[in-house]
């Protein structure tokens, strides 16, 4: 207080005793937080530069986290690499145990032959040049025309003079005029049409009256009907009656096909049909207007054989042309007879396959699966400028090169060493993608005991600037408050000077 006087001495003994107060309680400050800077104030460049490595050490904590999360991902590829190696181990010694596995027999495999024919046969076009049948037609007033099917019945129908191709059609066309296999139409040219309902079966027409059979061979107007030997006749290469389709089956003697309008020459689909049927070794034959032609060699346990060709003029390979065939020959692919240690073994072997697309799609971590293309982006600063990125791969067994194996494909040897050169390739595969993983593995691994050596650099640099020395600062208290003690007797004795002046008062 300004209006009290104090002595030099007393005043000087105040003045260090409020210095050494202060001071103590800089001192309890530092033991109490363990710092010797807690604000800006007290050292602003020790401060600041300690905040700004402790937030760079935070940063890298974080970033620690992640690189421990990136790891575990890449442990959890590793370990379905591991279970893939196995899985696929598991596969070769399936395969190989089918490799060692024999066949019951040797057979081979059916041949089939196929082609395609032309448009479906007609019959029977009856022409005339009226409106009524009793023009100077094929067919006259009274007359009968005769359908009759080959290999079936034959069906009647008479005439009046004043019948007209209407009322024709409208009777052959009746229900059950003629069982339902022939039925009447016109071509637009004033021609009668009769077609077939069955195309392997055709039929005849004859004017019974006047015995014309109406084919191709009756008339130059009635050549517009078409059986299938007109088919032939008319196509590119245009083969003349007496050409041959030769067929040698297994090695034997050629059969023979001749076409023609002869007897027992081949001018019908049924006709064709028949004559097939009737080659020896043939297993099966399949002949439908308009659509295709089959010839079947059955499994044989000697090696079979189909020969097709051609006989006759030059014009006679376009029998081939026509029927949609190739001449030459056809041989069964020999297979081993079916084992059911095998097809047992395949079975195995497909399971494992599935296995493995499970397992590669189990092998994720936190949403990442390296196994199925997903990749993965390591950081390793704060700036994001440091890095790797691990590249997923598909390790399913189609990623890895493999294929169930489907119908006897087990029975036959060389599939089964195919099935096994795959499974090599994959194992390879699989363990080279092991080692590079490894390595990834190793990368992060490094890098995370670099940062968390790091980060522990970071932190001593930080505390180094502002945490205070326990032991220099306990020494300092005792110091002060000895001090203190000291201060308080000087300003004690300072007083008594001033005190003496009370002695001269009673």
């Amino acid at each position: 207080m300004s209006n009290i006087t104090l002595t030099a001495g007393v005043r000087q003994n105040l003045l260090s005793l409020q210095s050494t107060a202060e001071l103590l309680t800089t001192t309890q400050n530092r033991l109490a937080t363990g710092k010797k800077v807690n604000t800006a104030f007290d050292n602003p460049s020790s401060f600041f530069t300690s905040q700004s490595l402790s937030s760079r050490a935070s940063d890298l904590g974080t970033l620690l986290d992640q690189i421990g999360q990136a790891q575990q991902t890449l442990n959890a590829a590793n370990q379905g690499l591991t279970s893939l190696t196995g899985l696929l181990q598991s596969a070769l010694s399936t395969a190989k145990q089918a490799q060692q596995s024999a066949g019951t027999s040797t057979t081979y495999q059916t041949i089939t032959v196929a082609g395609t024919l032309p448009t479906q046969e007609t019959f029977g076009t009856v022409t005339s040049s009226a409106t009524t049948l009793g023009s100077a037609t094929t067919l006259s007033a009274a007359d009968t025309l005769s359908i009759t099917v080959l290999g079936g019945s034959t069906y009647n129908f008479t005439f009046a003079s004043t019948d007209t191709y209407t009322s024709i059609q409208a009777a052959i066309n009746a229900s059950g005029a003629t069982g339902g296999l022939v039925s009447a139409t016109t071509d637009g040219t004033g021609h009668l049409k009769l077609l077939s309902s069955d195309a392997t079966k055709s039929f005849s027409v004859t004017d019974t009256t006047g015995g014309t059979k109406l084919t191709a061979a009756a008339t130059a107007v009635t050549g517009s009907s078409t059986d299938f030997f007109q088919i032939l006749t008319s196509g590119a290469g245009g083969i003349t009656a007496g050409d041959q389709l030769t067929l040698a089956v297994n090695g034997g003697s050629a059969a023979t096909v001749t076409f023609g309008t002869a007897n027992g020459q081949v001018q019908t689909l049924a006709q064709l049909n028949t004559a097939l049927q009737t080659v020896s070794g043939l297993s099966s034959t399949t002949t439908v207007g308009g659509s295709a032609i089959s010839l079947v060699v059955g499994t044989s346990s000697i090696q079979n054989s189909l020969v097709i060709g051609t006989a006759g003029s030059s014009k006679a390979t376009s029998i081939l042309t026509d029927l949609g065939l190739t001449a030459g020959t056809s041989t069964g692919t020999s297979i081993s007879g079916i084992s059911s240690t095998r097809s047992t073994l395949q079975g195995n072997f497909n399971a494992l396959l599935s296995q493995i697309d499970q397992l590669a799609g189990d092998s994720s971590y936190n949403g990442v699966n390296l196994l199925a293309n997903n990749n993965l982006k390591v950081i390793f600063n704060e700036t994001a400028t440091s890095s790797l990125t691990i590249t997923g791969v598909n390790f399913n067994s189609a990623g890895l090169g493999l294929t169930a194996v489907s119908g006897t494909g087990f029975q036959q040897d060389a599939n089964v060493q195919t099935t096994i050169n795959s499974i090599n390739t994959a194992l390879s595969t699989v363990r080279a993608q092991s080692q590079t993983f490894g390595t990834n593995s190793s990368t992060i691994q490094t890098r995370q005991d670099f940062t968390k050596n790091l980060i522990s650099t970071l932190q001593t640099g930080s505390d180094n600037l502002v945490l205070a020395d326990q032991n220099e600062e306990s020494a300092n208290l005792l110091t002060l408050q000895t001090r203190q003690q000291l201060s308080i007797s000087a300003l004690s004795i300072s007083n008594q000077a001033s005190q003496a002046v009370l002695k001269l008062f009673p």
